[in-house]
């Protein structure tokens, strides 16, 4: 449930946007981000800091994209939020206890710490690469286009770096053995 609740501010966004326009689906976006944080919260669910950057930077490009009636604010909210997310996945090598992705994986995976470091490095160069690819169809394609990508890419971006973890893992000779370790948990 709450991986689907993750994707309700774009799928607003997107639903509004096929029925309106740009202005009014930004502030579908706002509301759902809003609504998103409120309902973790009233959950008693942990509101994590990849949702808070969401949820700040909709409001924030949101409001900049209403008050200056121009589209491009709003364009540029996933990059900055993609662009957040890399120095923060890059900075946690630095900061704490293992980093982010060993964070969030590590309780799935055992891994060396070359394998979490150069998942790490992966994924912060991923959300880059994610924000420069936003802003270029942004600006070299239709404001509709845009809409399309940024819906398609909003489910396609975290798979794509999954995948690519893995084949890192497959090829670097690191890929856990899941039957070994499934077949040690059961006995």
């Amino acid at each position: 449930m709450k991986q689907l609740i993750d994707f309700l501010p774009i799928i607003a966004f997107f639903g509004v946007y096929l029925a309106a326009d740009i202005y009014i689906a930004t502030i579908a976006l706002m509301a759902a981000a809003a609504l998103q944080v409120a309902f973790f919260k009233l959950r008693g669910w942990r509101v994590n800091g990849q949702m808070w950057v969401v949820f700040w930077c909709a409001l924030a490009f949101g409001a900049m994209t209403l008050a200056f009636r121009d589209s491009l604010f709003i364009m540029w909210k996933p990059t900055v939020v993609y662009w957040i997310m890399a120095v923060a996945i890059a900075g946690s090598r630095f900061v704490g206890k293992g980093d982010h992705v060993q964070r969030a994986l590590g309780k799935v995976l055992v891994l060396p710490d070359r394998a979490w470091r150069a998942l790490s490095w992966g994924w912060a160069a991923g959300m880059l690469l994610a924000g420069v690819a936003n802003i270029l169809v942004a600006y070299q394609f239709s404001e509709g286009a845009w809409v399309a990508y940024k819906l398609a890419s909003a489910f396609a971006i975290p798979v794509l770096l999954t995948i690519g973890s893995f084949g890192y893992l497959a090829a670097s000779g690191q890929m856990p053995n899941f039957a070994a370790d499934a077949e040690s948990a059961s006995s």
